[in-house]
């Protein structure tokens, strides 16, 4: 088969078992953390289950909201039964007898009580639609309704709340794989450096440049450089599992989306301003609070009347008893006048509830205020260390360059060179370390203040330094 035809083939089959924007998105530019954050959104199940509560509370609104309405229903039965009815009417002129006045007409006699057996027959059927229509419930159904749409926006805040800490779990989880990654290719570079010194020891040591002891030393550095390389490899892999937790499908191979600091921080006070302007922690223990004011209000409905309408029609007259209505229609009042649990009890805990969301909602706002102020400090304190790694890079560089030609000269030791590569490695994972905490507390500074759907903002920022191998 010609090579053309065999290549293309090749591209069918690889289209049809991978999704071309999949396959062109993971072999070019990678998977972004944009990318990354609509997939957990999608597949997370701690969003499901804060979505579907959010559902739930929209229906439980839309139940409440026709409480002031008439409800109608029809109602059909049997009837088997009877009545048995026995009535006795007392004759006040007493006893009468009346003698027989002539040959044609007898005498009559009136007793004094008059009794009349009757039995009834209930047994038939029923059919009818009987209508109740609240007209005054002192303020019970409103209160029910304003507490079903306050539990509905305390739903909503819950799941702002969740997409938002689980935003800032994946900005750990995604660059901590970059961080990772960057770790892993200085070690394994690093590694590969102390072998060409190995390599050029065993050199030296046969043309009589160093001694022994010497190549030695290069041995047990390379065996050091192994050892740090398969943990950061150990760690590498932790990481990636950590995040395949949270995207559901093995990590890529490529994260486009590499490890940055920003500069332009904003002030303090702003953060603080959007925490408690935008925090879905303070809506929701507002929305908590407001629940506990609808059940003062519900509490104290027990102290007035009810008013209501009714109305009943029978649609089966036949088989009506003599007391039953065909129809009827009116207006009704209930009023309690004893109840058998305390009504002023019920208010004061009520009463209670309030407060306690209150002092809740006044603990919120200090706490959100000391996260965010502590999320600002990290930043800035990421930000610059990462700033004073710059010039210990340069130095450590330089370095290692300077004991690269002592050694080539025999000026130098394996362990001088060594300790200079040692030096320049540790400030450049330094300064990737830095860069992830800066990274990290800075999404906890979005997070605190209700802001995570900026935190992709930094990637387009013109101040924004990106952090790469």
């Amino acid at each position: 088969m010609p090579l053309k035809i065999r290549l293309l083939t090749l591209c069918l089959l690889g289209a049809l078992v991978v999704p071309t924007a999949t396959l062109a998105q993971s072999v070019t530019s990678g998977v972004s953390f944009e990318t990354a954050r609509a997939m957990m959104h999608e597949r997370a199940d701690r969003l499901k289950m804060t979505a579907a509560e959010v559902e739930q509370k929209t229906h439980q609104v839309k139940e409440a909201k026709s409480l002031s309405g008439p409800k109608v229903t029809l109602n059909a039965k049997q009837v088997e039964g009877r009545k048995n009815l026995n009535m006795e009417f007392d004759n006040p002129l007493g006893e009468i007898n009346i003698p027989p006045l002539g040959p044609n007409f007898l005498g009559l006699n009136i007793p004094g009580t008059l009794e009349i057996d009757y039995e009834d027959d209930l047994s038939g059927p029923r059919a009818s639609v009987d209508l109740t229509w609240p007209i005054y419930t002192g303020g019970a159904i409103s209160a029910q309704q304003e507490a079903s749409r306050a539990a509905l926006r305390q739903a909503q805040a819950g799941h702002d709340k969740s997409r938002e800490e689980m935003d800032a779990l994946l900005v750990q989880k995604y660059f901590g794989v970059q961080l990772a990654r960057h770790i892993e290719q200085l070690r394994n570079d690093l590694y590969k450096q102390k072998g060409r010194d190995l390599a050029r020891a065993k050199r030296f040591e046969k043309v009589g440049m160093i001694a022994k002891i010497e190549r030695m030393n290069a041995e047990v550095n390379l065996d050091t450089a192994e050892r740090e390389l398969v943990q950061s490899q150990t760690d590498l892999k932790v990481a990636e599992r950590e995040l395949s937790e949270l995207l559901r499908e093995p990590v890529p191979a490529q994260l486009s989306t590499p490890i940055f600091v920003l500069s332009d921080l904003k002030t303090l006070a702003l953060w603080q301003n959007l925490a408690q302007a935008h925090s879905p922690v303070l809506r929701e223990i507002e929305s908590q609070r407001e629940q506990a004011l609808m059940g003062v209000k519900a509490a104290k409905s027990s102290f007035h009347p009810q008013v209501y309408l009714f109305g009943q029609y029978n649609f089966i007259d036949h088989y009506l008893t003599i007391t039953e209505p065909d129809w009827i229609a009116g207006i009704g009042v209930t009023f309690t006048l004893w109840d058998n649990r305390d009504r002023s009890a019920r208010v004061g805990s009520a009463h209670a509830l309030v407060d306690k969301a209150s002092a809740a909602q006044s603990q919120a706002k200090h706490e959100l205020d000391k996260a965010v102020e502590i999320a600002w400090l990290r930043s800035q304190e990421a930000l610059e260390q990462f700033e004073l790694t710059t010039n210990a890079i340069e130095l450590a560089k330089e370095n290692v360059r300077l004991h690269e030609r002592s050694f080539s000269e025999g000026l130098a030791t394996v362990d001088d060179l060594n300790d200079a590569r040692n030096k320049l490695i540790a400030t450049q994972v330094a300064r990737s370390v830095a860069a992830y905490r800066f990274v990290v507390a800075y999404s906890l500074l979005h997070a605190a203040s209700g802001q995570m759907v900026s935190f992709a903002d930094a990637f387009n920022n013109p101040k924004t330094v990106f952090v790469t191998p």
